[in-house]
């Protein structure tokens, strides 16, 4: 859909976003119950990650500054690249209570997309991000002080 907006050129900003640590509270209920996460992610992949409410407060800068009027990829890094071990010691920490990371095989995680009701398209779809993710995907943009944003993962 980018490139189909893009291609009408239309001023724009695209932002590219790596992992939302947010997402980890769509978790907690699985924290609460097992103690801790699962991913097909290695556990010692350090990888930007950022808050959703860093996201928004660069799309506003964005869309209330009226000097720009080209094409360009906004990349939101969060404040640094952090893995998943260190997400659950973070957590362990912050609730006072052990939580572990757990790395599960890639066909168990999209197993668990589709014991859910996912279609088989989108459960794979799902596992081809998380593969691509732990081959680098989200290291492909250098930080930079303009793509790093100031939320922590503790935070």
């Amino acid at each position: 859909m980018e490139d189909l907006i893009a291609s009408t050129g239309v001023a724009m900003r695209t932002l590219t976003m790596p992992s939302f640590m947010d997402n980890i509270a769509r978790r907690s209920q699985t924290i609460k119950e097992q103690g801790g996460v699962s991913s097909p992610i290695s556990g010692n992949l350090n990888m930007p990650s950022c808050a959703t409410r860093d996201i928004a407060a660069v799309a506003t800068r964005w869309l209330l500054d009226e000097s720009w009027n080209d094409q360009k990829d906004v990349a939101v890094l969060g404040p640094e690249n952090i893995s998943l071990n260190e997400m659950a010691a973070i957590m362990s920490d912050v609730l006072g209570r052990p939580v572990r990371f757990e790395q599960v095989a890639f066909e168990a995680y999209k197993a668990r997309f589709v014991r859910y009701s996912f279609s088989e398209a989108m459960a794979r779809g799902m596992t081809d991000m998380m593969y691509a993710k732990n081959h680098g995907l989200d290291l492909g943009v250098q930080r930079t002080t303009e793509n790093t944003t100031p939320t922590s993962f503790r935070q």
